[in-house]
């Protein structure tokens, strides 16, 4: 049987390539049979630059840029000389994994740092700016990101604010450079929220990076009131556009400000990485992630994995961390998920390698002794 290995990063333990391996050795170790290929893939969050780099190639280049607290660090991006086209990874720069809880505070966080990569890649002579969404510590709607490209944001007296959430509501107009350099930005989304509303940026991701009921309120508030300017002054897109909340509302930031596209991270990536052809030729398709839950049919890999399988009349099983009561496990024909009674998450994601390991070989076992009663072709058993 010839199976193809799929997944995406296990967040916070693995990255896509070591999660595909891992999963081959115990698939390989229950059934020495199968023919093995792996395919590790990303949908534009974090995780994204590493399997581009292994895919399609590239140079790692290094800048100096700020986090969300506006300390400078050294951040790596992927530079691909050939066509000009330079990748940034928010979670790189501006990620919630790079700040102790402490410093977890998303009225205050700016997304300066991703301008600050933005400007590097210029002036490396980038025609063509792929920023991958997700993971970030921001909820500023990109207005960090700006200012560190020349944009100001002012209050009713011309006085220039940092634009941060905390000032975003005194901002009374947003003045874009003079002469500005216009390249392609396209933005990378493994999430379809708008800006704005109950499934917007600030309700949905907010809690999650620090702000209490009450900063959720006010970040919606913030939100609002810039995207309203930047309509009226920038002729800025909806901010309901869908993928405009991704990271804290950069996906809105870089169509407002840079005229940038947003795209669903996991179909273009699929297609630099040639995944359909994969599947094509495969039996049996696996994919993973760190954790199943409701966020997974709307644009995260896993989920257009499985819509590819299907597609092409493949059976398609996940290998999980852990899944949430309210995920959608209808698109797989089985969920395996590591994360056990007798075994925490915080211990998963420590011995996550070896656990995924074993559960691959525990998934081998069920499908080659026909437990899954799965459909396939061309079996070598």
């Amino acid at each position: 049987m010839r199976i193809l290995f799929a997944p995406d990063k296990f967040k916070g333990s693995l990255g896509a390539n070591e999660a595909a391996a891992a999963m081959a050795r115990g698939w390989s170790g229950a059934w020495p049979e199968s023919v093995i290929a792996l395919h590790p893939l990303a949908d534009g969050g974090d995780g994204s630059l590493a399997v581009v780099h292994s895919a399609c190639g590239g140079q790692w280049k290094q800048s100096t840029a700020r986090n969300a607290r506006g300390s400078r660090h050294p951040v790596k991006w992927l530079w691909q000389p050939a066509s000009a086209t330079a990748w940034i990874e928010t979670a790189r720069v501006v990620g919630l994994a790079e700040l102790s809880p402490t410093e977890r505070d998303p009225i205050t966080a700016s997304s300066a740092g991703v301008g600050d990569l933005i400007a590097a890649a210029m002036r490396e002579g980038a025609k063509t700016i792929m920023v991958c969404l997700g993971g970030s510590a921001t909820n500023d709607a990109g207005c960090g990101m700006a200012a560190a490209l020349g944009f100001r944001f002012l209050d009713a007296d011309g006085k220039e604010l940092k634009p941060v959430p905390a000032s975003l509501p005194r901002v009374q107009k947003i003045e874009a450079p003079h002469g500005r350099t216009m390249i392609e930005v396209i933005a990378l989304t493994d999430v379809r929220n708008p800006l704005t509303g109950p499934d917007g940026a600030s309700s949905v991701y907010g809690p999650q990076k620090g702000a209490a009921p009450g900063d959720v309120e006010f970040l919606e508030e913030a939100m609002s009131h810039i995207a309203a300017l930047a309509c009226r002054d920038l002729q800025a897109p909806d901010p309901l556009l869908p993928g405009a909340g991704a990271a804290g509302g950069l996906g809105f930031g870089v169509a407002a400000f840079l005229r940038g596209e947003l795209r669903a991270g996991f179909g273009t990536i699929a297609g630099l990485t040639g995944l359909e052809a994969a599947v094509h030729e495969c039996d049996l398709v696996v994919t993973g992630e760190g954790r199943l839950d409701a966020q997974t049919a709307s644009g995260k890999a896993p989920a257009g994995v499985a819509r590819l399988a299907r597609a092409h009349g493949k059976p398609v099983i996940a290998i999980v961390g852990s899944t949430s009561p309210s995920a959608s496990e209808a698109m797989f024909d089985a969920v395996f998920p590591i994360v056990r009674p007798s075994c925490d998450a915080e211990a998963a994601m420590r011995d996550a390698a070896n656990l995924l390991e074993q559960t691959a070989a525990e998934a081998a076992q069920s499908v080659k002794m026909g437990k899954l009663g799965l459909a396939t072709s061309g079996k070598s058993q």
